[in-house]
């Protein structure tokens, strides 16, 4: 990962192009889409390279956004960026309330019992609809932990480390 790619954060993924006007169709990966319409300039990554983009249009379509760029006028020019990632600079992101985090903080945590046992890293992030579930990889086994109070015991960023107590289920 690139020093440029560290200061960027993902909030969407361009599915493909849409219709004769050069837009694109984006999935959010954001807790509020409505985001996108403040912004006036996106950072797209296309494959390995940032493009700048300044953003022309936002509009919802489905459960989506339809977003024209500034010099994407054709659907040629849009199907260049079919599975690019739309950033932006993580100090762009608003403040969260106390205990609540991005995907992109928690994932590469280092996960440890509150007895001290290292379990393994965050990989992933899965949302069941009630609470979502940490996906952890040790070196021999994966755990799912819940991200509930009873289970996570300590966030610390800083230290890129996580303390959970294990419910019974988990640690069989």
């Amino acid at each position: 990962m690139s020093k440029e790619d560290e200061s960027f954060v993902t909030i969407g993924r361009v599915l493909r192009e849409w219709g004769l006007k050069g837009e694109v169709i984006v999935l959010p990966l954001t807790f509020d889409p409505e985001r996108f319409s403040k912004l006036k300039e996106v950072a797209v990554q296309v494959q390995d390279r940032i493009e700048h983009k300044k953003l022309k249009s936002v509009r919802p379509h489905r459960n989506n956004l339809l977003i024209g760029f500034e010099g994407c006028e054709t659907p040629e020019d849009a199907r260049r960026y079919r599975g690019a990632l739309i950033k932006i600079k993580e100090s762009e992101s608003p403040k969260l309330a106390d205990g609540v985090y991005y995907h992109y903080q928690i994932i590469g945590l280092s996960v440890y019992t509150i007895d001290g046992d290292y379990l393994g890293k965050i990989m992933s992030i899965f949302e069941t609809g009630s609470n979502d579930v940490y996906v952890v990889r040790g070196e021999e086994r994966e755990y799912l932990i819940p991200a509930i109070k009873d289970v996570i015991r300590e966030i610390d960023l800083e230290a890129k480390k996580m303390i959970v107590k294990l419910m019974e289920a988990e640690e069989e």
